[in-house]
């Protein structure tokens, strides 16, 4: 009897440890997250919206996350190795950058076709239709799953002259991003020349390229409006970007802790649509030097007075009025489907 009650009380004692460090290795549980964030040069998207949601992802998910945030510059790896990062391990979450990396994933291009976007609405549209496919190909090339899309909306473009139409590109240096641009803009008659974002004001500045592709907003905060000083308003792409986390990072969650964190990102991407709409309309109305806009909060590198000799097209870009209106754009499409199907579609 001594013998089977001292036998009965070492297991409930092992029962006890046992239970002890179940309760502690959930309560103390970790997960590590190291996070390749916008470069700053991206601007108030990166600073005000990014790098808060991660400093605040463990709180809003509640989950034990310790979250590592670099932006890519300060980090050093540059931007088009961000898939190579998540597969080999060295990077759990990038804020993937479509353009940038388009050579090593072909699939990220198939999400933004030269001159096919005129609009927000429509590229919500495409992202629901192709974001699962794409996701598909990210996993299966780079161990890479999708936690979001968004746009930093229409790449437009801005010169050093003005630019009365799409003819008038014939002959000028365009900056662009990838190559997937290049050879639409040497259709319709211009010198694509792929430059990185960081210097493309300077070489705007010693006229290096005479016209540069981006965003409004990206334009007006990197500072390429103090060198240029004409705006033509048509979407050439749509600038897209996403969240992927590596999949080993992805397997490694509970069921519940994958819930949560797709939750919070999907949340996440729906407002930087918002905001980078509400970004593209100010930043156009701080170009246009609109009076009832004040650009000091805005990403504008232009004053006031340079502002003002800053030519836009003779009414808004969804009238016929403006160069870049739906003539252009269809114009536009025309050259696409002329130009660039083969490399583009098949």
């Amino acid at each position: 009897m001594v013998l089977n009650r001292q036998a009965t009380a070492r297991l409930l004692l092992m029962a006890g440890v046992v239970a002890l460090f179940f309760v502690a290795w959930r309560h103390f549980r970790i997960i590590p997250m190291l996070v390749l964030g916008q470069p700053q040069s991206v601007g108030l998207l990166q600073r005000d919206q990014e790098a808060p949601f991660f400093r605040n992802l463990a709180d809003s998910t509640d989950l034990p996350l310790i979250i590592t945030y670099r932006t890519a510059d300060s980090f050093g790896l540059k931007d088009t190795h961000q898939l190579e990062a998540l597969r080999d391990g060295r990077m759990d979450i990038v804020s993937l950058r479509f353009m940038q990396n388009n050579a090593k994933e072909p699939a990220l291009e198939g999400l933004d076709l030269p001159g096919m976007i005129p609009d927000f609405q429509q590229a919500r549209q495409v992202v629901e239709a192709y974001g699962p496919t794409l996701d598909r190909y990210l996993q299966d090339s780079f161990g890479a799953k999708l936690l979001g899309l968004w746009s930093f909306g229409p790449q437009v473009m801005v010169c050093r002259s003005p630019l009365g139409g799409l003819k008038d590109l014939k002959g000028r240096k365009v900056r662009i991003a990838s190559p997937g641009l290049a050879q639409l803009i040497a259709a319709i008659g211009g010198i694509p020349a792929i430059l990185p974002f960081e210097d493309t004001k300077e070489a705007l500045a010693l006229g290096m390229v005479d016209c540069a592709v981006t965003s409004a907003a990206s334009a007006n905060f990197a500072g390429w409006t103090e060198h240029t000083h004409d705006y033509f308003p048509l979407a050439f792409q749509f600038g897209f970007n996403g969240y992927a986390i590596s999949l080993a990072k992805w397997k490694a969650l509970r069921p519940e802790e994958q819930d949560r964190l797709a939750q919070a990102f999907r949340a996440f991407s729906v407002k930087l649509w918002r905001y980078s709409e509400d970004l593209q309309r100010e930043s156009e109305r701080c170009i246009r030097a609109d009076p009832v806009v004040s650009c000091d909060p805005l990403p504008c590198a232009m004053s006031r007075s340079a502002a003002r000799t800053f030519s836009f097209c003779s009414g808004s870009p969804g009238r016929s009025s403006c160069p870049a209106g739906p003539p252009a754009v269809k114009r536009f499409a025309r050259a696409v489907v002329k130009h660039g199907t083969r490399l583009w579609l098949l």
